[in-house]
C-alpha cells in the first residue's frame, strides 16, 4: 500500500477517531511485539459505531474493519498496514492492532491479554471444506506477568445455514459457522459468515479468556 493511499486510510479512521475507541497501547503496533498484560480500558471517546455511515465507508480508499470488544462494549475502525500473500497486518488510530491471515484472527497487539499468535490452519481448511469435526487450534496467549502460554483446543466447525447481511448499506449473502471449541481452557464458541467467494465479512472471535470477543466487520473492501 502507497503511503498516500496509507494516509488517506488513516483519514477515515481518524474521522472515526474522534470516533474510535481504541485502547491506548504503549508501543507502536509491531508483528513481533507484544504489550504489557491486563485488559485495557478505552479512553472516553465517541463509539465508531455512533458515527459510521454508508457516506464515509464509501469515501475510504482502502480496507477498512469495524471491531467491537464485546466485553467493553465499544467499536473502533482499523486499516490494513501491510500485506503478505494471505496475512494481513492492521492498525488502529492508536498504533494498536491486529493480524488475521486467511480472513481468520491469528494476533492482536494493545488490548491486554492478548492472543500473540495462533495457529489455525485446520480451521481454514475446514471452512473451505464446509465444516469438519475436531479441527485443532493453538493459542499463544500473552499473560499479565508477560509471560507467553500456549492453549491448545479441538474444535467442530459446524455450517448453522444461510445468512443475509446488511452492512451499512451492502447486502452480502453469507453461510454461517460456529467452531465449537473444548481443550486446555473453557469452552468456547466463535461465528463466521463467509460470502460465496469464501471472503469472511464478519466474525466474532475470542481473543482470551480474560479478553473476550471481538466482532470484526468488514465494512470497505
Amino acid at each position: 500500500m502507497n503511503i498516500m493511499r496509507r494516509l488517506m486510510g488513516l483519514g477515515l479512521a481518524a474521522a472515526v477517531a474522534a470516533c474510535s475507541s481504541t485502547p491506548n497501547v504503549e508501543t507502536p503496533f509491531d508483528i513481533l511485539a507484544g504489550t504489557v498484560g491486563g485488559v485495557v480500558n478505552p479512553p472516553e471517546t465517541v463509539d465508531a459505531r455512533d458515527v459510521l455511515t454508508p457516506e464515509l465507508i464509501a469515501s475510504s480508499p482502502t480496507s477498512a474493519l469495524l471491531a467491537v470488544s464485546q466485553q467493553l462494549d465499544v467499536g473502533y475502525t482499523l486499516i490494513p498496514q501491510a500485506i503478505n500473500g494471505n496475512t494481513v497486518q492492521w492498525i488502529d488510530p492508536s498504533g494498536g492492532g491486529l493480524i488475521r491471515r486467511d480472513g481468520l484472527l491469528v494476533g492482536t497487539r494493545g488490548l491486554g491479554f492478548d492472543l500473540f499468535t495462533a495457529d489455525l490452519a485446520d480451521l481454514s481448511r475446514a471452512l473451505r471444506a464446509g465444516g469438519a469435526r475436531d479441527a485443532r487450534r493453538v493459542e499463544r496467549i500473552l499473560e499479565g506477568d508477560n509471560q507467553i502460554r500456549a492453549f491448545t483446543y479441538y474444535c467442530d466447525v459446524v455450517p448453522m445455514g444461510p445468512q443475509l447481511l446488511n452492512i451499512y448499506g451492502r447486502q452480502d449473502t453469507t453461510m454461517l459457522f460456529e467452531e465449537r471449541c473444548a481443550g486446555d481452557e473453557a469452552a468456547f464458541t466463535n461465528r463466521y459468515w463467509l460470502r460465496q467467494d469464501g471472503l469472511i465479512v464478519r466474525s466474532v472471535e475470542r481473543v482470551s479468556a480474560e479478553y473476550g470477543a471481538l466482532e470484526l466487520t468488514l465494512i470497505a473492501q
